[in-house]
């Protein structure tokens, strides 16, 4: 989004946010809203149960939770109890499933705030079919190589298990992808079958129907049979590219700004930064931007990163700092630029994917390190 499309009202908030934080990050609804139906178009008579953990990746769980809401989503993924508390005391009528209910597993927080449980492990089943109901719901979330969280399947075909899972409420259960986004990789079909083995068994055992989730963003462009019943889109909603190596199919929603706070001149010799890392060969130009590693600007891209100023690709001198950074503006005249002016992180010039590469890391990691401290505005 770039910050002369906003109306006057969205351009006078952008730009006191860009006095007081030195930053702001635009999340465009409109793109939010596109990937939303390119999803629903692809898992059509399927439920989709957005995944907002990790404030939503970041950029605030309550905003986009509002949005999706909006579109017609009824059900949420959180990443943990203090999450889902938050949004349920802003949303009353929509299910919230909590993925890490955390140890002890809290009961009375879970019922306090109508939270659903993922149950992980043996320990929170035996204490769910202990202390809930048939009316309180659970998902049962099943390992099947990831090795990360979750039961067995050695765990369910344990016959002693079997009072424990016909106590409880099963809404449905879960697995997650290990390598979705690689459409190849042959371990998503070897968690589908698991699964599904999986489901059979359960649907055995508590004498009902057991419906079933392995999606994640990236599992729906794996084609209709790994949809199942539930799907859990997340960093799609926000545009992040679900197939590893292709063209993305979605809409990017998130751009991020810093302004100058200096311009100065630089002679030849003269160094730039702690460390003295870089020595001016000639005489130029310099500005100094309001954005550092504090903000989630990696001090990897020291030297090497750049960043946009009218659309015109400008270097990073020196090491980046806590909240400044230094970039090379000698491809300007005197006068073209001046203090104030915007400076483009990622947005219409470069995708956040992009960055990411340069970066050397993936576009979540990105998100959740950046938009921390950093105002975000919806437009």
């Amino acid at each position: 989004m770039e910050i002369n499309n906003l109306s006057i009202s969205l351009k006078k908030k952008s730009q006191k946010y860009l006095a007081q934080y030195g930053t702001v990050i635009f999340i465009n609804k409109n793109n939010i809203i596109h990937n939303s139906n390119i999803i629903s178009d692809k898992c059509i008579n399927k439920i989709i149960s957005p995944v907002i953990k990790s404030d939503a990746y970041g950029i605030g769980a309550k905003q986009l939770t509002k949005i999706l809401i909006e579109c017609g989503y009824k059900s949420f993924f959180l990443g943990n109890l203090a999450e889902g508390s938050e949004i349920r005391k802003k949303f009353q009528n929509i299910d919230l499933f909590i993925m890490n209910c955390g140890y002890p597993f809290n009961i009375k927080y879970l019922k306090k705030y109508k939270l659903i449980p993922v149950i992980n492990n043996l320990e929170n089943l035996k204490s769910w079919s202990k202390y809930s109901t048939k009316r309180d719901y659970c998902i049962i979330h099943v390992d099947t190589g990831m090795n990360r969280l979750g039961i067995n399947l050695k765990d369910i075909k344990n016959s002693l298990n079997n009072k424990y899972f016909n106590k409880i409420n099963i809404k449905f259960i879960m697995s997650h992808l290990a390598c979705a986004e690689d459409t190849n990789n042959l371990m998503n079909n070897k968690q589908l079958n698991e699964l599904k083995d999986c489901t059979k068994l359960l649907s055995i055992i508590t004498k009902k129907e057991i419906k079933a989730s392995i999606c994640n963003s990236s599992g729906i462009w794996l084609g209709k049979k790994y949809l199942l019943n539930i799907v859990r889109p997340g960093a799609a909603f926000l545009g992040i590219n679900p197939i590893l190596n292709k063209n993305n199919p979605l809409k990017e929603t998130i751009s991020l700004y810093a302004q100058i706070s200096q311009i100065r001149e630089v002679s030849k010799n003269d160094t730039i930064g702690y460390g003295r890392t870089l020595t001016i060969k000639k005489e130029n130009r310099i500005a100094t931007i309001s954005i550092g590693y504090s903000n989630g600007l990696s001090r990897f891209l020291s030297n090497i990163g750049d960043v946009y100023i009218k659309k015109k690709k400008l270097k990073i001198l020196g090491r980046v700092s806590m909240d400044l950074t230094v970039i090379d503006i000698s491809v300007f005249k005197d006068g073209e630029i001046k203090n104030g002016d915007i400076v483009e992180i990622f947005g219409p010039n470069r995708t956040l994917e992009n960055f990411a590469k340069i970066n050397k890391t993936i576009p979540y990691e990105i998100l959740c390190t950046m938009t921390k401290t950093i105002p975000k505005l919806i437009t």
